[in-house]
């Protein structure tokens, strides 16, 4: 029943990987929409198991690479789209990051295709430490490095968001866009990057 499920949520977030190298557009569209259609549609299927796995009801999912990367969909990704602009949406980022620590650390993310790597190592990304950051940047610069000519274009557009967070962490420490969200003040600098026409992280 366990691989079944974590069988469910990684073709819903992946689709068919072992027999193409870019994801179709509706994949795509899934990873970046913030409509309501996209955050209805992963509450009414994976709501229970973001849930399930948040009150450690999934652990034995982690002996496994695609077992720990459907616990990291269900603690980084699902929860910023069902949780968007809210609290919720960063609650299990410990607990991803640390899924992908010890993930990389026993050579999981090798285990799997190029762009599951891609959402294996989010947890760098979103993470507000510098240290992580910069992970995070050589671990999408390797993905590149490792891609084919035609899927090149996608991986780089992870490493762009992976230096502009770096970036953000390194100029202001966190990342002001969540100073709102989490009830943090925002200083005068981080007010004037929060200004129209900036992108999220």
């Amino acid at each position: 029943m366990s691989e079944a499920r974590q069988e469910d949520i990684l073709h819903y977030w992946f689709g068919n990987v072992e027999s193409t190298v870019l994801p179709t557009k509706n994949r795509q569209h899934i990873w970046t929409s913030r409509d309501d259609e996209v955050r209805d549609e992963i509450k009414n299927l994976f709501l229970d198991d973001v849930n399930k796995a948040r009150a450690g009801k999934y652990q034995d999912w982690e002996d496994n690479p695609k077992g720990i990367l459907a616990l990291i969909l269900l603690f980084d990704q699902f929860p910023r789209k069902l949780y968007d602009a809210e609290t919720e949406a960063y609650e299990s980022d410990q607990k991803a990051l640390n899924l992908c620590l010890q993930g990389v650390e026993i050579g999981h993310d090798h285990n799997v295709s190029l762009v599951e790597r891609a959402f294996f190592y989010c947890p760098l990304m979103h993470s507000e430490s510098m240290e992580m950051q910069s992970i995070s940047v050589r671990a999408y610069q390797m993905l590149i490095d490792l891609s084919f000519p035609e899927a090149r274009a996608m991986f780089d557009t992870f490493f762009q968001q992976a230096s502009k967070n770096y970036d953000l962490i390194k100029q202001f420490n966190r990342f002001p866009e969540r100073n709102a969200i989490m009830g943090r003040a925002s200083t005068e600098p981080e007010l004037n990057y929060l200004k129209p026409g900036h992108g999220n992280e």
